[in-house]
């Protein structure tokens, strides 16, 4: 088994999370072939199923990913100015847009370090 993680690479989109029939609004802050990074307050937990529609400047450009919600970093209230909050999302389904998007990140952009845990 490769248990070397995909490299992330920085974008920032805005999006939209669906979750049962809940939307809510975030940033995308890095991006990888198997999954994202969103900075949000939604409401979710690990295992949660979401759609999350990627905006882009031309609204017939959007990206509609299905993704399941890996893991959480919560913040507290007095420290959102400096750490960011969100969720890690694996995708289950990406259209081939999402992947040209990600080759769009990729150009000319070192990919994001990971500090270890």
């Amino acid at each position: 088994m490769d248990t070397r993680a995909e490299p992330r690479f920085r974008k920032r989109i805005p999006c939209k999370l669906t979750r049962s029939r809940s939307t809510f609004s975030g940033f995308v802050l890095d991006v990888s072939r198997t999954g994202l990074f969103v900075q949000t307050s939604a409401a979710a937990k690990a295992g949660d199923e979401l759609e999350v529609l990627l905006h882009r400047r031309e609204p017939e450009a959007a990206i509609v990913l299905n993704a399941q919600v890996a893991w959480l970093r919560k913040v507290p209230l007095q420290l959102r100015g400096v750490v960011e909050g969100g969720l890690g999302l694996q995708i289950r389904y990406a259209p081939e847009s999402y992947y040209a998007l990600l080759a769009e990140a990729a150009q000319g952009s070192a990919p994001v370090r990971r500090s270890a845990v």
